[in-house]
């Protein structure tokens, strides 16, 4: 969903602590010192400490090391392709018809897939289920199209409905038909 600030970058998997990540999440939107960020969430028990020459040291020692460097590196990428996204356009008028429905076919269901992600922000969640039902997201078991069946009719000596009304029914001499007891 454009417009919302990740919390972690988009790849990588990185060995800090949550308050780290936080102190460096701050360190890029904020703009501010690595002190600052440094002070703010990963030592804050150094708040108001009279060695500025260990904190200075301390603050070098933690960027310096490569999985902070990494962290930095992708989370500053992913900020970056929020900010600035880079979507590869297609010639809308380019490919075959079948291509040209498949892609907007492709997109309808990433537009659904995304409305039912957040269905609890919408404002009418019923149609979110409607356009989610509507493209199949709502469908458990492939749909198989049956083929058309062909009956053949019987023979009147074969005929259920003749066989049930011979031996139920007793036929009198004047052609009048009684029901049998």
């Amino acid at each position: 969903m454009p417009g919302v600030i990740p919390m972690r970058p988009k790849q990588g998997k990185f060995e800090l602590k949550q308050e780290e990540m936080l102190g460096l999440n701050w360190y890029v939107l904020s703009g501010c010192t690595r002190e600052d960020a440094f002070l703010k969430f990963v030592r804050p028990d150094f708040l108001g400490s009279k060695a500025q020459a260990a904190i200075k040291a301390a603050v070098q020692q933690f960027f310096a090391t490569k999985e902070v460097q990494d962290y930095l590196d992708a989370y500053k990428k992913t900020i970056n392709d929020l900010i600035n996204p880079t979507q590869q356009k297609v010639d809308k008028s380019t490919g075959t018809l079948e291509e040209r429905m498949a892609r907007s076919k492709e997109k309808l269901v990433e537009f659904a897939m995304q409305l039912a992600d957040n269905i609890e922000q919408a404002e009418d969640p019923e149609s979110v289920l409607k356009i989610a039902d509507k493209i199949g997201l709502l469908d458990q078991e492939e749909q198989v199209e049956e083929q058309p069946r062909r009956y053949l009719p019987v023979s009147c000596g074969e005929c259920a409905y003749r066989k049930f009304v011979e031996e139920n029914c007793d036929v009198v001499d004047d052609g009048t038909v009684l029901e049998g007891e």
